[in-house]
Parts: C-alpha cells; sequence; structure tokens
C-alpha cells in the first residue's frame, strides 16, 4: 500500500475494531493498538524483534516494542495524531504476517 493523506486520518474505535477483525491477539486498548507474540525461543524472539523493526523502519513507522525472553509487544499508535492511523493497522498486518513467518503464536491464542 502506498502512503497517501488519509494516512494521517485518525480511525474511529469502530474502524479500529473492522481493521483488527482478521488479526488475531491484537486489541486496541487505550488508544493504541496492542499485542503480543509469544515465540518458541529467547533467540526466535530477537530475530522477529529485528523483522519488525526492519518493516516498521521501512513503513517510516516507529512502535514502542518491549523484548522479554521469549515474548514480543508491541504498542502502536500514530503519535502525530495522538490515536490509530490507518499507518498503524498497515504496520499490524505486517508483524502478524512476520509472526507466522517466525512460528510467534499470538499471547492467549494457542493454549488450552
Amino acid at each position: 500500500m502506498s502512503a497517501n493523506a488519509d494516512d494521517n486520518t485518525r480511525l474511529t474505535e469502530e474502524q479500529i475494531a473492522e481493521g483488527l477483525a482478521d488479526l488475531p491477539g491484537w486489541a486496541f486498548s487505550e488508544g493504541s493498538l496492542t499485542y503480543t507474540a509469544v515465540c518458541e525461543t529467547p533467540q526466535a524472539a530477537i530475530d522477529l524483534v529485528a523483522a519488525i523493526g526492519q518493516a516498521a523502519n521501512g513503513q517510516n513507522h516507529h512502535p514502542d516494542l518491549l523484548w522479554s525472553y521469549d515474548e514480543v509487544t508491541l504498542d502502536l499508535r500514530s503519535h502525530d495524531v495522538d490515536g490509530v492511523t490507518p499507518r498503524d493497522l498497515r504496520l499490524a498486518r505486517a508483524v502478524s504476517a512476520l509472526s507466522g513467518e517466525f512460528d510467534a503464536t499470538p499471547l492467549g491464542l494457542g493454549e488450552d
């Protein structure tokens, strides 16, 4: 997707819910999109962090990212508009795809 003026538009909660409908493990909380991936090993988590960093940088978007042992947590929001924009949903989709490539499981999914 190419960037356009709509990328700086704050989305409504309804638009955000719609955007997250096909993104397992993502939630909208306190004005941000949040996600935690559980990796097989700490090394896999490091590799996922590096891949997410590259994808984010490629989109000129820089999320808050936390690596803790085998977990990677993201907090996505567009600080320039103080809310969630199409840029955040686009990066969320990229992160979900990368999680799949690195065999990471969204926290809360895959458990009994």
